[in-house]
Formats: structure tokens, sequence, C-alpha cells
């Protein structure tokens, strides 16, 4: 009982010390309001994280194909290097996640329990230190092993999933016990189980895991007895039934030093590129959420539950779920309103993020990536970025009968005007925050131009990214007959003349929504359908012809971000699919 005692009065005062030192540290003083002077250890600790990084696809990723010993190019990605991580660092980014999959990488002893090859382990820990020697706060975690096999644990201790898990638990926290206390450890990435085993929920597996990871990490000695533990929620969701029971978990724990994590990918439908693709756009038909609305709901579950009692939240990974590359790519403009706005609220709230697609080069010279770079840059820098208010596309059709206005979304900045544009070209209205563009300088580029963009307007303010706003000249796209298989799809031949796809619908001759997600209006663009306006083609995916597609005429809707819709009819008959042309 004495020693009992003694340790959570230790605890405590060590966690008043930690609380003084990062308040020391990282800028928080008594001139701020009474909350914010008392901030606790894991938000202190979550607030000096920053914007942060994944190193991602590197020492997660292992070979599938044979499960051998994996290293860290098995899913292409280049070895990581400390020009690298002192890059990263350079870039402004105050922290760095290295997920780590163990899965492959260990062998059961002579003793009945599992070791982590050593060589491969030493490497890791090679990246770990050359972080922490380049200042960065640092996530060690295990990664991929949650749906690889711990995801098949039935809950019970001594079944085999469960002695893994603590015995590579038991290595790691001794193999890193003296890494500084900016080294922290989160216990699992995206927690998933496949089942309720009786009474025994997924959300008590869970809980159980992070308990025997907990427990391990305070016994194991060194730094580990006041090293932050991250605990994630089940799935690392946000909802509210997810984030509530992770909460009592913690609070059970009695221990400052614990961080809350859960990830970030925004709305299946819009990240997904399910047809929604404004971030400011309607989500479902019977409700008034749109992507922000979501973001902001997000935020708002994470301080209520975590944050306004003390306890720090990381979003671990932060990204969409669309490919990044081709017509099926979320909307290039909408996507950076998107990391700029949810950047910009964490920022707001004191949460960490961590971006998990490349925002930079992984070689030499490291640069900023051409799309998303800039934004992220300048909120590393912790500065807001500004947009035209509606999509970054203006398409044109014929030549103007007046001039073009272009709404701006400033969020607190100025605008400073358009680079290589005469000041004849275009004007501003700062009271309205309206840009305009001279009919004359339009009809100059479309008379100048062929189909596609006519002109990439760089808009320039006094702060944050620029915005590329472009113009597009277009014609009535043009469908040519096909023919396919449900097995490989069908590529129907089109001239575009400049207009893009923005969604497709699928209906059958009843006029019923059909495919696999026969659920919402839209199909998804790059599983079922997919547009490449590089070789001139509009494609059905194999995908699409699931088992609820009957024979029959198959009316594909195709909406165009120009605004035209185009109506194309395909044939089924058994494994043939028939592309007939456009139809009423």
């Amino acid at each position: 009982m004495i020693g009992s005692q003694r340790k959570k009065i230790l605890k405590r005062v060590t966690a008043f010390v930690l609380t003084i030192c990062l308040i020391g540290a990282f800028g928080f003083n008594s001139s701020k309001p009474a909350s914010a002077a008392a901030v606790s250890p894991s938000q202190a600790y979550v607030e000096a994280m920053g914007k942060g990084w994944n190193v991602f696809n590197t020492f997660d990723s292992f070979n599938s194909n044979d499960f051998s010993l994996s290293d860290e190019t098995s899913w292409g990605q280049p070895k990581v290097t400390q020009e690298l991580i002192v890059a990263a660092k350079a870039k402004g980014f105050n922290s760095i996640r290295i997920p780590m999959t163990a899965y492959t990488r260990y062998t059961m002893g002579a003793d009945g329990h599992y070791v982590i090859d050593s060589v491969w382990l030493a490497r890791y820990k090679q990246v770990v230190d050359w972080a922490v020697s380049a200042g960065f706060y640092v996530m060690i975690n295990l990664h991929h092993d949650s749906w690889i096999w711990l995801k098949d644990w039935d809950g019970n201790t001594a079944s085999e999933e469960y002695k893994r898990y603590v015995d590579l638990w038991t290595q790691l926290a001794d193999y890193f016990k003296d890494e500084p206390n900016t080294v922290s450890f989160e216990t699992i990435n995206e927690p998933q189980f496949a089942s309720d085993t009786g009474t025994v929920t997924k959300q008590d597996k869970l809980n159980r895991i992070n308990q025997a990871a907990y427990q391990v990490i305070r016994h194991s000695g060194g730094n580990n007895a006041t090293r932050m533990v991250i605990i994630p929620t089940y799935e690392t969701n946000s909802a509210e039934d997810k984030t509530l029971a992770t909460y009592n978990f913690i609070t059970g724990l009695n221990d400052p030093n614990i961080i809350a994590t859960v990830h970030y990918y925004s709305d299946w439908v819009y990240s997904g590129n399910l047809g929604i693709t404004g971030f400011d756009e309607q989500l479902y038909k019977d409700s008034a959420q749109t992507p922000r609305s979501n973001t902001d709901l997000f935020f708002n579950t994470l301080n209520n539950t975590f944050i306004s009692k003390g306890i720090g939240v990381v979003i671990g990974e932060y990204g969409w779920l669309s490919s990044d590359e081709g017509a099926a790519a979320n909307q290039s403009g909408e996507k950076l309103k998107y990391l700029e706005y949810l950047n910009y609220m964490a920022s707001k709230y004191r949460v960490s993020t961590m971006i998990w697609p490349p925002a930079f080069d992984r070689v030499a010279p490291y640069d900023w990536n051409y799309l998303i770079g800039s934004t992220i840059k300048a909120s590393v820098q912790g500065q807001r970025s500004s947009y035209s208010t509606g999509l970054n596309e203006i398409y044109i059709k014929e030549k103007a009968a007046r001039d073009i206005q272009i709404p701006l979304t400033l969020n607190g900045n100025t605008f400073k005007g358009i680079a290589g544009l005469k000041k004849s070209d275009y004007s501003y209205n700062a009271k309205t925050a309206t840009l305009t563009l001279s009919k004359n300088f339009v009809n100059e580029k479309f008379t100048k131009g062929s189909y596609g963009l006519i002109a990439d307007l760089e808009l320039q303010f006094s702060a944050g990214a620029a915005w590329h706003q472009y113009i597009i000249k277009y014609a009535a796209p043009v469908f040519q007959t096909a023919t396919g298989t449900t097995t490989s799809g069908i590529t129907i031949p089109v001239t575009f003349n400049g207009s893009k796809v923005k969604r497709a619908s699928a209906y059958d001759a009843s006029g019923n929504r059909i495919g696999p997600n026969s659920w919402f209006p839209y199909m998804q663009f790059g599983s079922e359908f997919n547009a490449n306006y590089t070789e001139g083609t509009f494609s059905i995916q194999s995908n699409f012809f699931n088992n609820s597609v009957l024979d029959g005429t198959i009316k594909i809707t195709i909406e165009f971000y120009d605004g035209q819709v185009i109506n194309y009819a395909i044939q089924k008959s058994g494994s043939n699919v028939t592309g007939i042309g456009v139809v009423s």
C-alpha cells in the first residue's frame, strides 16, 4: 500500500514537472487565459507536436507475395535517409509518425516467445534516432499488424494473438526505453476485430490490448514510466460512441501522460469520389451536411470528449480516399479547401495533425508536392490560404459577352494580384472580395487556345498559398460505340473537347439505380467507371458488373463540370457488353 501511494505521488509530481517544462519550452505563459495556462501535460505535448507527417509505406510495408522478411522498400518507396528527415524538419514539420509493421519480421523463439528481427529493429531505431536528433517529436507504433493477424483475436488472454502482441510490445518498450520523452508509443494503428466474441465486444478487445501495452510500457524501465502513450479509438474512428469509449478507458488509467488518437479522411462519398466533388456540397439528399460542416462536427466531438477535459489529441493520419492521379482524383481545388480548413480547425482546437499522402518528394531536392505542397506549407507555417469561393475551373464554350466575376474567400488575407497579368486584364472589388476578369482578356485566350486549358491564373494574397484559377475552353464531347465484357469492362472512345467528367450514374430500363453503390445516386469514380483525357476514353470497369447488374439496357448518365449531361446506352447480354451510343 505504501509503495503504491509513493508511485501515485511520484507520478503526479512528474506530471507537474513535465507540464511546467513544456509550458516554458513551447511558449505557454501566464499572459494567456487561466484555462490555457493550466494546460495538461497531454495537451501541452500535443501542442508541441504541432503539424507532422507520416513516413508512410516504408517500415509499415511488407512482402505480401511470399511473406518473407520485408525491408522498407517492399511497397516501392525509397529507403529513408537522414537527409530526408532533416529536409522534413527544414520544411517546418515538428512531429513525425513512423508506422512500423512487425509482421514478417519476427520469429518464434525456443522459449515460445516471438522475437523481432534484430537487424531490422536496429535499422528502425536508426531512423527514430535521426528524427530525434533533428528535433522531431516521434510516434512509434504497431501498424498493419492490426488487420493482418490481431483482428482475429478472440479476446482470450491465453490466445496466440494476445501473447504475440504482448511479446512485441515487451521488446519495443525495452528497446526504446532510453529514448527521450519526445518519443511516444502508439499502441496499435486502426484497431479492428472481426467480430464480438460472446459477451466480449470489439471495444472490450481494444481495451484489453491497450491495457496490455500500457502495462508493459509503464513497467519496462527507463523513460517509459512517464512516456506519452497514445491510445486509439476503435478503428481510429471519431464517432461519438467510439471517442467516449476511449475517453472512459483513458480516465480509468488515472495517468496524465496519455494522448488519444483518431484518423480523418473526410466523408466517404466526398473523399472516396462517389459523385460529391465540392467541399461545401450537400452530401445527402435529406441532410444539410457538407464535408465542411462534418469537419466542424469532427472537431467539436474531439473537443467535447477529450480536449476540454485535458486529454490531448493527435490526428495520426489525414488525407483522402480517392486516387492521387488521373481523372478519378478528387477535384483539385476542392481538395485544397479541405486540407486548408482541416489544418485551420486543428490549430484552433490545438490538435496535432499528421498528413499521410506525400506533401513533398521523398528524394532530393525534396520539393513540395506540385498540387498540395503550397497549401500544406502555409498550414505548417500557421497561415491560412485564400481561394475562389466557387470551382477553380471556369468553362468557356464561346466568346464571353461580358466580364467574368470570381468571388473570393480570403480567410483573413488580402488579395494582391494575378501573376503576369496587366491591370487592364482584371479588376478587384475589395468590399465584396470579387475578382473580375476582363472579357477582352478572356476572349483573347479563347480565340488563340484550342480545347482544354487556355489560361492558368496564379492569384496571389498577403499570406498563404497562391491559388490557381483555370480557364478551360470546351465543346460537346463525342462518344463512339464499343464492345467489351463484364470481366474486362468496356472502354468507349471519346473526343472530350475540353470537357471534364464530374460524376456518373447507372440505371436499368425501369429507371432504377444499379451497380455496387446503388444505395447512392452516383457511381464511384475510379472504381466503377473512369475517364482518361490523354487516351480519349470513358470506361465502365469490371467492378461495376456485380450480381445485381442484370441483362438488358443500361443507361449511364454522365455529368460534366461545365454543366453538360450526356446519356450513353450499354447493352448487357451474359458476359458480353456493347456500347450503343448516346441516347436521349
